[in-house]
């Protein structure tokens, strides 16, 4: 837990430091001069407010039904509510005096009534959104599931402290100055109102996004600091505890081996029990993984990385089952539309899947297995214990090899037929001219989206007009037109539809999608192709090739077609 606590602060103060500090700074400054408290009642509210939307916003918004901008939105209004009331005394009172009675510190209790510090910080809580690091993405995910425990608790505790502190530290800086600063203490009321004037232009900025745009203009001195924070191994474990709702103390036999070598068994204690289990497919009645040799593999039909694992596992299925191997293909959704029975049982059918399948739609299982990516398997022997653990593709010779050893473990007479697996440690073989070099994972909803070359502050929830840059950075993509943004998708909201243009190098592009409509796609050499969306959502093949191919890709996209991600080969 300590080390969640130590992430979590780290994490916070680097974000504090960085750009992002700079829309609330001067607010801070403004409404910190004058008593000695005050700095400290307004960078708790910020700290709590912060905290208590990191948590719950996502769970209680997603109860209600509610867009995830309506919290910023929230935070703005009181932001509003707050500069009136320090121009206007009366105002204020009725303000602030809701506020008197939630819980704190005794000596911020005393000195709060009438103030309006506290009340400032809630309301610059809901809007002092830091730049996504991973701590925060940790967070996100985890109420995002319902998954909130202590260990979720204390690293947003530990993030929002982090990120308070420098506040906190500029806010006595000017206070202290104010207080030297005769004309501060003789014209309070005339200060307080100029606060109040403050507040109220952040308030305006915040609402037509006036602050992004100037974070963006300006060097980020701890992108650096972010990214090896973001890459380090061992934040990353930790944060994937947390991701899984599952604490990083005492260790599990299970996480010690996902990073053993995959080709060799080791002992990972009993399997976890199937729980949650839903439209099983491929079988009479639901699959005990304890009774038999058994590869369980956690996918998603919509995922490209499962897609070319799933040829692998189909192939080893189909080779040993009569042998004495079985396999059981845990659909766990990436996306909502890969919540629906008839959409996996369709995949299942198209990607000749034929081994039997169960949707673990609540991650019931998944969570369980404490997994972490898709796709990932766990090879189980006989006896119901885990014997090799493997995330990602690859490793298919290593897999074959431990099958069968397990197979010849639980019946030493089986005669087995040659391996069909022949690329020694099993990597997964990149097609001519991609190594290394193409597109990433490409989400497209406001939560995930991070390619993306408009600027920053339109890609935001809601209904936004993009006009396109000329020719974005390889592997960025930009909109032109009106689109409707949502945390997880994005669709035209205009009758004339609207484009996307992407500059990639790849050998295989996929777009995952849903809806109705033919999307036209203009290709580098300036050929063009038209696309229906098929009816069940997933991936649709934009470019498939053996070899990498390089440029400008444009997909102009029709109304009633709703799209999540790309991905590459």
């Amino acid at each position: 837990m300590w080390e969640l606590a130590a992430i979590g602060l780290i994490g916070g103060v680097v974000t504090g430091i960085s750009p992002c500090i700079l829309p609330v700074l001067p607010v801070v400054l403004a409404v910190t001069t004058g008593e000695r408290a005050r700095p400290f009642r307004v960078v708790a509210g910020i700290a709590l407010s912060f905290s208590a939307i990191t948590l719950l916003g996502t769970v209680v918004l997603g109860a209600l039904g509610l867009p995830t901008g309506i919290l910023r939105w929230i935070g703005i209004t009181l932001l509003v509510l707050v500069g009136l009331g320090m121009i206007v005394p009366q105002l204020g009172h009725l303000v602030d005096k809701p506020f008197e009675y939630l819980p704190r510190p005794v000596f911020l209790q005393n000195k709060a009534r009438g103030r309006g510090g506290f009340v400032v910080g809630m309301a610059l809580g809901a809007v002092y959104v830091p730049c996504a690091g991973p701590v925060l993405a940790a967070v996100t995910v985890a109420g995002a599931t319902g998954d909130i425990g202590w260990s979720t608790v204390v690293l947003t505790v530990a993030f929002a402290l982090g990120a308070s502190a420098p506040l906190l530290v500029f806010a006595l800086a000017g206070n202290k100055i104010g207080e030297r600063i005769d004309a501060a203490q003789k014209n309070r009321t005339i200060m307080r109102g100029a606060a109040g004037s403050v507040v109220l232009v952040l308030a305006l900025a915040l609402a037509i996004d006036a602050p992004a745009r100037i974070q963006r203009a300006l060097p980020d001195w701890t992108a650096s600091a972010q990214r090896s924070l973001g890459d380090n191994s061992q934040v990353q474990e930790a944060l994937g505890a947390v991701r899984n709702g599952t604490s990083t103390s005492g260790g599990g036999s299970l996480d010690s081996c996902r990073d053993a070598d995959p080709g060799e068994l080791h002992d990972c204690g009993v399997a976890p029990a199937f729980s949650g289990l839903s439209g099983w497919l491929n079988t009479d009645e639901p699959v005990d993984p304890t009774k038999q040799v058994t590869l369980v593999d956690f996918w998603a039909y919509a995922c490209i990385n499962c897609q070319r694992a799933n040829q692998h596992v189909t192939a080893l299925y189909d080779t040993y089952r009569d042998y004495g191997l079985q396999v059981v293909g845990l659909h766990a959704p990436e996306y909502g539309f890969e919540h629906e029975a008839a959409n996996v049982q369709a995949a299942t059918k198209e990607q000749n899947i034929h081994y039997p399948v169960a949707q673990d739609n609540d991650f019931a299982t998944w969570k369980n297995y404490n997994n972490r990516y898709w796709p990932a398997h766990y090879l189980i022997d006989s006896h119901g214990k885990v014997r090799q653990i493997h995330e990602g593709e690859g490793a298919y010779a290593d897999t074959e090899k431990l099958v069968r050893t397990l197979l010849k473990e639980a019946n030493p007479d089986v005669e087995l037929p040659d391996p069909i697996e022949t690329s020694g440690a099993g990597g997964v073989r990149a097609a001519e001219g991609t190594e290394g070099h193409r597109n990433p994972e490409t989400y497209l909803g406001t939560a995930r989206a991070r390619y993306y070359a408009n600027p920053g502050s339109k890609y935001v929830t809601g209904v936004q007009t993009f006009e396109e840059v000329e020719k974005p950075d390889r592997y960025f993509y930009t909109l032109g037109g009106t689109w409707n943004l949502k945390s997880d998708s994005i669709t035209p909201a205009a009758s004339e539809g609207a484009s996307l243009t992407l500059n990639f190098r790849a050998a295989v592009v996929q777009l995952v999608a849903s809806g109705h409509g033919v999307l036209k796609v203009t290709y580098p050499d300036g050929s063009t192709k038209d696309i229906p969306v098929p009816d069940v959502p997933g991936s649709i093949d934009l470019i498939r090739g053996d070899s990498a191919q390089e440029g400008l890709l444009n997909v102009s996209v029709p109304e009633g077609v709703e799209m999540y991600s790309m991905t590459f080969g």
